[in-house]
């Protein structure tokens, strides 16, 4: 398989594993709400602005609706749904998911269907939080391609996200073997930081980045690793200095963004992070972090940016979305001051995905509610990966003290 393939979805994969907004808000109590609506009043506002289309992309895409059904078109359909996907990793614009899926749709339906689709499927699935769909594809594709670097990179991040270790260290192991030094270190570091072995996987990756030269189009995804393993440990300082680094780079990289933003709303820099998050508001990710920033600052944006996402959050409950309730609950935590309800979005998130970020807000919103009963099954978890993080243990401590 050729590098470029295996960086551009290994990129969209463990972007999205760690918390990338790529699809609308969830709000499970809010099932009957309705979004707001507003015709304009001239005919010349502008409501929202899209990017430009290669003319030449254009015409491929009229060209694959008009003869899907003649099989040389599969590498087509597969180039072009590629290529959505990594816009989509780098905007967390979901509308590029949505363009990816019509492209392989003469596909989508298959069970058994070409490998290239069977990847690009699962990655899709997973990025709109269809764990079981997304592993389903990629288990299948592991036995047809057991070499196939990117299918286990996947499969690893998948198997992360819901919590099967096991699998999920097996599939790293084959990218051990398929893919070079830092792609494989980047895939078996978070696991490390999981199972209560943070200071060693960190100082493994920064040695492997600062020795390894070349592949620039895997250095973000490594650092920004390395920077939530940071986090992790409490370094925050560390923490600032690579995703800076990462921003300067790639300014696009909107998981990077959200990060930085996360670490400097937690040291105090609200004001800053609101900054760093201004012009990014049609990303729900930099929106709730943006509205959180704004709310606690007393910004002059704080009312339309709340608002904005109470309206996103009904828009998303219209759909009937149960995508990204981290967001819901967080919003509902640190603006709306609704523990109660935060802790009931979080208890949900949790089942569905157990990533470090989720087991922070699940035993946050525990305290916050003075519910330590509530939160049982987050610390069982810690307890048998005997994972350690500087703010989840603080929770957990202070749950402990209530039981």
């Amino acid at each position: 398989m050729g590098r470029s393939k295996l960086t551009v979805l290994a990129l969209g994969a463990v972007g999205l594993a760690g918390a990338l907004t790529l699809a609308a808000f969830a709000a499970p109590d809010r099932a009957h709400a309705s979004a707001r609506s507003r015709m304009p009043s001239d005919p010349a506002e502008v409501i929202a602005r899209v990017p430009p289309r290669d003319p030449e992309e254009v015409a491929a895409r009229r060209a694959l609706a008009s003869t899907a059904d003649e099989p040389e078109q599969l590498e087509l359909a597969v180039q072009l749904a590629r290529a959505d996907i990594q816009r989509a990793r780098s905007s967390s614009d979901p509308r590029y998911l949505g363009r990816a899926q019509a492209t392989l749709a003469h596909w989508w339906s298959i069970t058994d269907a070409p490998p290239e689709v069977l990847l690009l499927r699962a990655t899709i699935l997973q990025s709109l939080h269809d764990f079981p769909a997304a592993r389903a594809d990629l288990d299948r594709l592991v036995v047809l391609r057991p070499d196939d670097a990117q299918a286990h990179l996947t499969r690893a991040v998948v198997a992360t996200v819901t919590g099967d270790y096991v699998t999920a260290r097996a599939s790293c192991a084959a990218v051990a073997r398929l893919a070079n030094a830092l792609i494989a270190t980047t895939c078996l570091a978070p696991l490390d930081g999981l199972s209560g072995h943070a200071d060693a996987a960190y100082q493994q990756l920064a040695h492997i980045l600062e020795t390894t030269r070349g592949h620039a189009d895997v250095r973000g995804w490594a650092e920004t690793a390395l920077a939530e393993l940071a986090i992790q440990r409490g370094d925050h300082d560390a923490a600032l200095a690579r995703l800076r680094a990462v921003i300067a780079r790639e300014p696009e990289d909107a998981y990077a963004r959200a990060a930085l933003a996360d670490v400097l709303l937690t040291t105090g820099a609200a004001a800053e992070a609101s900054t760093l998050l201004a012009g990014h508001e049609q990303i729900d990710s930099a929106l709730v972090r943006r509205a959180i920033a704004e709310h606690i600052v007393h910004g002059p944006d704080d009312a339309r940016l709340v608002q904005a996402m109470r309206d996103r959050i009904a828009a998303a409950a219209e759909r009937g979305d149960r995508i990204h309730l981290r967001e819901e609950a967080r919003f509902a935590l640190e603006v709306e001051a609704d523990p109660p309800r935060a802790l009931r979005v979080a208890r949900d998130n949790w089942a569905v995905q157990k990533e470090l970020a989720d087991a922070r807000l699940f035993a946050k919103a525990a305290v916050a509610a003075r519910e330590p009963a509530a939160a049982e099954a987050v610390v069982a978890w810690a307890r048998s990966t005997g994972v350690r993080d500087a703010e989840l243990d603080g929770w957990l401590r202070q749950l402990e003290e209530w039981r």
